[in-house]
């Protein structure tokens, strides 16, 4: 199978789908996230202005062993997937009309 093929394949998964973001970093992987969303467009994929970002400092303990979020995330988890979930809808519609052909 041509590389092409494959690709188009995988790629016809992704589309008109919604994306959230979860990133995490010294910075919280904003830098990340941000590099990111062109790709997902390119993707055809809806991502969401809401992100959750995680600070290695601190909202993990014990050098990253352990998963500690602070308060603060609750409501920005909550934020994302108060965008997210109307888009994922929104979006069925159209995935099950542009169902591509098989051939």
């Amino acid at each position: 199978m041509r590389p092409a093929l494959t690709a188009a394949r995988v790629h016809a998964e992704w589309n008109n789908k919604a994306a959230g973001l979860v990133s995490y970093g010294v910075d919280g992987g904003v830098r990340a996230v941000e590099a990111l969303r062109p790709v997902l467009g390119a993707l055809q994929l809806a991502d969401v202005s809401a992100t959750v970002t995680l600070n290695l400092r601190t909202d993990f303990a014990d050098f990253g062993a352990t998963f500690t979020p602070g308060d603060h995330q609750g409501p920005a988890l909550t934020a994302m997937l108060d965008q997210l979930l109307p888009w994922s809808n929104a979006l069925a519609r159209t995935r099950n009309s542009a169902a591509p052909a098989l051939s």
